[in-house]
């Protein structure tokens, strides 16, 4: 169905790297294109919604992609399962069996976070301020959603820090991650993983050759000639009082 799939929670810096992987011109256009299955009951035609995701995610080279994040995969499961387009029974998993089915052929990249108090607190500044990703220019175009085109420091200055919602972002990533380790294992999909942390220790595009010799694809970046990311971090200060914050308040006054 799709070549690769790239496995995440929000806000891992899975968008990053989707923006190198389209950079790349070999990888296909990978975005996440589920998020409309979220209300599940307005996608009719399941096949047809297939194609399309196909369409939309295929490079020049034909190369598809595709981003799905933990929480997408139960409905995305369901859906499937209510096409009968992926049988339960083709793949013999007990865990998301339809998803299983139709990726049975597909390769996997897993990204996450080691630092999860600090993806609790970007999910929360995200949701305080509804800005998910910035660009450096006013000017520059981007796919990711939620959009703060041209970025300035003083973005979140009437963003509120809350330690009960911080802590529930925590348990819920965790929780994420669980889903996603019990997919692999259950269905016996060994993923290429990659950290946030050490992509960004790395600091450059060499990670791309890694992901190109998991997937056989044709593939030496040259970090001199390649395309500059227009997304640039979101996380400032603000990010920083409050993760020292919520370790005060955790360990109680």
């Amino acid at each position: 169905m799709m070549n690769l799939i790239i496995a995440a929670t929000q806000r891992c810096g899975s968008t990053m790297i989707l923006e190198d992987l389209r950079n790349a011109n070999v990888f296909g256009l990978p975005e996440e294109y589920f998020i409309p299955w979220y209300n599940s009951e307005k996608i009719i035609n399941v096949k047809r919604e297939l194609e399309h995701i196909k369409r939309k995610s295929r490079g020049a080279n034909d190369f598809s992609s595709v981003k799905i994040m933990a929480d997408q995969l139960k409905c995305i499961d369901r859906k499937l399962t209510g096409s009968k387009l992926t049988p339960s029974g083709q793949c013999g998993s007990q865990f998301m069996p339809s998803v299983a089915a139709l990726f049975r052929k597909s390769y996997w990249v897993y990204v996450k976070r080691e630092d999860v108090l600090r993806q609790a607190i970007s999910r929360h500044m995200s949701i305080e301020t509804k800005i998910n990703h910035a660009t450096k220019n006013d000017t520059d175009s981007h796919f990711a959603g939620n959009l703060l085109r041209g970025y300035t420091a003083s973005y979140n200055e009437s963003a509120r820090y809350d330690f009960q919602k911080i802590k529930r972002h925590c348990s819920n990533i965790v929780m994420e991650n669980i889903i996603w380790a019990n997919f692999f294992e259950v269905n016996k999909i060994c993923p290429l993983t990659l950290t946030y942390e050490q992509l960004c220790s790395d600091g450059d595009f060499a990670y791309l050759n890694g992901i190109a010799d998991f997937i056989g694809v044709d593939f030496q970046v040259d970090s001199g000639s390649f395309p500059r990311r227009q997304m640039v971090k979101l996380s400032n200060r603000k990010n920083d009082d409050w993760y020292f914050k919520f370790l005060a308040d955790v360990n109680g006054p």
